[in-house]
């Protein structure tokens, strides 16, 4: 063999080597990526708090220091605002005070996300007579149904949460969702979500743009897949829920199960097992 053909040969597989090394660096990297991703405590939190804790946080918004959305900065601190619970973005904020604004917005927020009296069932807002109750902001139509609150709290309570849950359903949709089935971009990225009907199953776009667009294929079983893991648990079994589970949509929402015969029972209890898995979705 020629001094040019063994030059030529030992060219060609240093060539190689080169590619190769740069192959598995790439490789590496993309491996260190995807475990710095899943090691990324991010919204780790939310599944160290309860529900109803949860839930105060989504009704409450936004911290009365920054007026930032609670979430963004990581976990929401807990303070008590006068006899009231209320919720800061961070641990900074606990040096700042609390701004007025802010403050009515938060009482508007939780005006809204309660609706209507505990007691009475009429309409009730921001305006409306309220008080405080262990530690919660209650709002009502009349000064006589404060006592009768302050009497029986928890049976109370239960019915201004069925309201608080039904208020945050989107927002918990949206978490959940993460991703436009259209463009796949992320939900919020390009301001606030637009609520759509994919057949008779409720669901979010980025934007406006969106709903002259046909729903991407991948994009849709990114969705379904995401909605899968933040569902977690079928609601009917208290399981975790398979690889590939079964669903069904019941008033717009759907809902994954461990197996089929589960799909029966929430058609015949619906709103019982929507609740239930609002409150699997509060804990991602």
């Amino acid at each position: 063999m020629s001094r040019k053909v063994i030059t030529s040969v030992f060219a060609v597989a240093a060539m190689l080597v080169c590619t190769l090394t740069v192959q598995a660096q790439e490789k590496a990297a993309e491996q260190t990526g995807q475990q710095q991703v899943q090691q990324d405590p991010g919204d780790e939190w939310k599944s160290q708090v309860s529900a109803a804790e949860r839930l105060q946080m989504m009704v409450q918004q936004i911290c009365p220091v920054s007026g930032e959305k609670l979430g963004s900065m990581g976990a929401p601190v807990k303070i008590q605002v006068g006899d009231e619970t209320a919720y800061l973005c961070c641990e900074g904020c606990k040096t700042g005070e609390i701004s007025a604004a802010h403050w009515q917005t938060i009482q508007a927020n939780i005006a809204t996300a309660q609706g209507t009296c505990p007691v009475m069932g009429k309409p009730v807002d921001a305006k409306s007579e309220s008080l405080v109750v262990d530690g919660r902001r209650v709002f009502i139509c009349c000064p006589p149904c404060g006592p009768k609150i302050q009497a029986d709290p928890a049976t109370w309570f239960a019915k201004i949460d069925a309201n608080r849950m039904s208020s945050v359903a989107d927002q918990l949709q949206i978490a959940a969702q993460k991703i436009c089935p259209v463009t796949g971009e992320e939900l919020g990225s390009m301001g606030q979500p637009v609520k759509v009907m994919v057949g008779d199953e409720m669901a979010f776009l980025c934007c406006a743009g969106c709903t002259k667009k046909q729903i991407d294929g991948t994009h849709w079983k990114t969705v379904q897949a995401n909605l899968a893991a933040a569902q977690g648990i079928c609601p009917v079994m208290e399981k975790p829920l398979p690889e590939n589970p079964e669903s069904v949509v019941v008033n717009g929402r759907r809902i994954f199960v461990c197996c089929p015969p589960c799909i029966k029972k929430i058609q015949d209890n619906s709103a019982i097992f929507t609740a239930k898995s609002n409150e699997y979705l509060l804990k991602r």
